[in-house]
């Protein structure tokens, strides 16, 4: 392969790699995103593929230029590498928002008391208007 050529390659590797990383983060979902029916039935559609959807598409675009490669073998060797590589960054931007999602599970459930715990039961708030006066 062209050294032109393999620096293309990788640096459009690096770019799909970091828009799967961020695509796959999602900083703006929630998991009730992904809820599927009453939130009592606890069913969520979150699909695994769409960490495969941006490797998919670069793979289809070097095997739609596949001539640039010297053989075959050349070819599949770095399409399997790049659909690896931004399959791997997909999985740790869906691992890292499934952390973020936990974390803020545990805050809440520390922020919030329980009907069991610390306040039996609901709170009343009086207001003492001195407007009548």
């Amino acid at each position: 392969m062209d050294p032109v050529i393999g620096i293309i390659v990788i640096a459009g590797t690096i770019i799909a790699s970091l828009f799967n990383y961020i695509l796959n983060r999602a900083p703006g979902s929630d998991p009730e995103d992904f809820q599927v029916g009453p939130q009592e039935l606890g069913i969520t559609c979150d699909c695994f593929l769409n960490t495969l959807i941006v490797g998919i598409i670069v793979g289809l675009a070097l095997a739609a230029s596949s001539s640039i490669f010297a053989s075959m073998e050349e070819f599949f060797v770095v399409l399997a590498a790049v659909f690896i590589i931004i399959t791997i960054a997909g999985l740790f931007g869906r691992r890292r928002r499934y952390q973020e999602w936990n974390e803020m599970s545990r805050v809440f459930k520390r922020a919030v008391a329980s009907r069991s715990g610390f306040y039996p039961g609901p709170v009343d708030v009086l207001f003492d208007d001195d407007e009548e006066e």
